[in-house]
């Protein structure tokens, strides 16, 4: 079953959304704990909005940051819409054919991956290890595996990315039929049964509160909320949910829906990097962010290029600020002054791994055509 063609989500559209999250990102990194990176009372430009903040325990700042922790939810929901429209287009919807494509898709992910992993762990093997990390064999084969993150915390979500993709030709069968939603339906029952089962035991045991607290720690876990984005993602391209809403908004209605997104978020959050109601507020978060950006040709154009490198201005932004080259970032009172020089850095290193992949590529293909011809 082929779906129609989006005209709200090209490629671009998903590269602009790619570059505004990496950048909220970063954001979100910096001044998750406040304005800690300036050198005496930190200013920042959302001090004028003070006057407007409802919350008298945290700043305006501070509340941006929290809310751009609904980055991770960006990447989780474009990379479902992406994958989706990508298996429509390039496979016949066979299991081979798809999981073909998805371990293009992973070795694609993955190379990225291994050149800035070699270069900053190389880097700190050789000259700084500082922060003594345990190089040991098996530790450092599953950091580069990226099924474990004691060299950079932020790369939890690798792991997660691999499950996402391999779980997206189940999740594309259910939403065309291939697999009987009746089939799906029976097994939540079966999930709710035996959950039932599992708590009756509990409270008979009088370890009730202990087993709600596994359950609900599970259904609040990054794998739950965040594949359940990315489902979402590949449920709005499938039936082409985003295109049908955007149709009727217009440029009030989306500055109204991204103002009421932010409230409403800012409202609910119960800590910092709260993440859980992303599942509602990511498509309103998608819709008004696209539709803004449709009307700002420059500003959309900028984006899309950030967004080309966002990969690898994920691997590289702890080291400018945490790991490894944090006598790069010189402190001063405007923080606006820091996170720019974060951003810089990290995306001129980008452009240094784009390179070297590039080089790379050339050089396997080479090497390839040689043995073929010879």
């Amino acid at each position: 079953m082929t779906m129609g063609q989006s005209t709200l989500f090209s490629k671009k559209t998903t590269s602009m959304l790619h570059g505004l999250a990496i950048l909220m990102m970063i954001y979100h990194h910096l001044f998750i704990n406040g304005n800690h990176w300036c050198l005496n009372e930190g200013a920042s430009l959302f001090d004028i909005l003070e006057f407007m903040n409802p919350y008298r325990s945290a700043s305006v700042q501070l509340l941006f940051a929290w809310f751009c922790k609904i980055c991770v939810a960006v990447f989780a929901f474009t990379s479902g819409y992406g994958i989706c429209a990508q298996l429509d287009k390039k496979c016949d919807g066979t299991y081979r054919s798809m999981y073909g494509y998805c371990f293009r898709r992973l070795w694609s992910f993955y190379k990225q991956f291994m050149i800035a992993f070699l270069f900053f762990n190389g880097y700190q093997l050789l000259f700084d290890n500082s922060h003594g990390f345990d190089y040991s064999f098996l530790n450092f084969i599953l950091n580069m595996l990226g099924l474990r993150t004691s060299y950079n915390a932020t790369l939890w979500y690798v792991p997660l990315y691999y499950c996402m993709i391999l779980l997206s030709p189940l999740f594309y069968a259910v939403l065309n039929g291939k697999i009987s939603f009746r089939l799906v339906v029976w097994l939540a029952i079966a999930g709710i049964f035996c959950s039932a089962t599992i708590l009756c035991y509990a409270y008979m045991i009088n370890d009730l509160p202990h087993y709600l607290m596994i359950f609900s720690n599970l259904i609040q876990s990054p794998f739950t909320i965040y594949m359940t984005v990315f489902f979402e993602g590949m449920a709005c391209c499938r039936f082409l949910i985003l295109d049908k809403i955007s149709r009727k908004m217009g440029l009030l209605t989306n500055l109204l829906l991204l103002t009421a997104t932010f409230v409403l978020r800012t409202m609910v959050i119960r800590v910092p990097g709260d993440y859980v109601f992303d599942i509602m507020f990511i498509i309103p978060f998608i819709l008004s962010v696209s539709g803004l950006m449709s009307y700002s040709k420059y500003l959309s154009t900028a984006l899309c290029r950030l967004g080309n490198y966002s990969s690898y201005m994920w691997y590289s932004h702890p080291y400018f600020y945490s790991y490894l080259f944090f006598g790069f970032i010189r402190k001063s009172d405007i923080s606006l002054f820091v996170y720019a020089q974060v951003v810089l850095y990290s995306m001129t290193t980008s452009l240094f791994f784009s390179f070297v992949e590039k080089n790379l590529d050339k050089l396997c293909k080479n090497i390839i055509r040689k043995e073929t011809t010879s």
